[in-house]
């Protein structure tokens, strides 16, 4: 199966390095994280039905780095001629919240265009830790001995979401940082990490076949890829609210016309029937439009700057 991964990913970047010497119509869809995680995964799923929708080559490029910096960076100094996007995540907030002197303005450089659609995230920890409820974890963590969570690092959201369960249940734990979510998950089943905050799809299998043991959906409603976790609300903690968004942003500045003919091509890709069933599968929900996707970008700068201060959360 990884032999496989490989191979795909490596036609793919092949593909993407040809694409990219062609000098004719062509879109770049700018990924500020490494290649084969979710974001570029995404990226992959939309790049061909969207090159079918425009008429012209997509292509993929990954700009990893600095918790998405880089590759924000790099879209911001692009013309605003439509043929350069940016697909990112929730982590475009968190970063303009954690960072000091980012080299651009996330409100006002970029613009959003197209919802492709939100991931709820959950609590799970090691089946060793003897915990089955949200209760219990909290008791446990109230315990003599702290307990520990693994992340991506500083400001992604799995480092989010455990801070923000920390900061509800009134506890502190110890932040051990990784390279990736993979080996977070790795040392989550084999007991040297206690809990982890990641998206649903990611950890399903995991959750399936017993290897961790799912605590709490941070939503108000249940995850129909893990009915049988409780929410939040209904664990008696309702403040733990947050899910992973996935969207497509457009330099500021680029022509409404342009915005309008992309973000009509980005609705078709999405809900095309195979496109959309990746995307049901993969976890996601609720894609919105330009408009909506505005609205939730202003709601989560609203919460989370606020928040972070508070909790003291900078980046390193």
């Amino acid at each position: 199966m990884h032999q496989v991964l490989r191979t795909l990913l490596s036609a793919a970047c092949l593909w993407g390095s040809v694409a990219l010497a062609q000098t004719g119509d062509t879109i770049r869809i700018i990924v500020p994280f490494a290649a084969g995680g979710p974001a570029d995964q995404i990226a992959r799923t939309i790049a061909q039905p969207l090159a079918a929708q425009m008429g012209k080559t997509v292509v993929i490029d990954n700009r990893g780095g600095a918790g998405g910096v880089i590759g924000v960076g790099a879209v911001v100094k692009s013309p605003a001629d439509g043929n350069t996007l940016l697909l990112t995540t929730s982590s475009l907030v968190i970063t303009a919240g954690i960072t000091p002197n980012l080299p651009y303005n996330p409100r006002k450089d970029v613009e959003p265009l197209y919802l492709l659609g939100e991931v709820q995230t959950m609590l799970v920890v090691r089946p060793g830790l003897g915990v089955n409820t949200l209760n219990e974890l909290v008791a446990k963590a109230k315990g003599p001995n702290k307990l520990n969570y693994g992340s991506t690092g500083v400001g992604g959201t799995m480092h989010i979401g455990a801070e923000l369960f920390a900061k509800a249940a009134n506890v502190a734990m110890v932040h051990i940082p990784y390279r990736g979510a993979a080996p977070a998950l790795v040392d989550l089943m084999g007991g040297t990490v206690d809990l982890v905050n990641a998206d649903v799809p990611v950890l399903r299998p995991y959750i399936r076949d017993g290897r961790i043991k799912g605590v709490v959906v941070f939503d108000t409603k249940r995850s129909p890829q893990l009915p049988e976790i409780p929410t939040a609300a209904e664990a008696g903690m309702p403040a733990l609210q947050m899910t992973n968004w996935y969207g497509v942003l457009v330099p500021a500045g680029t022509p409404p016309e342009v915005k309008k003919k992309l973000e009509a091509a980005l609705h078709q890709v999405v809900h095309q029937a195979d496109v959309a069933a990746k995307l049901a599968d993969a976890g996601f929900s609720n894609p919105k439009d330009s408009a909506g996707f505005g609205a939730r970008l202003q709601a989560d700068f609203e919460r989370w700057l606020p928040w972070l201060k508070e909790a003291q959360i900078r980046a390193d």
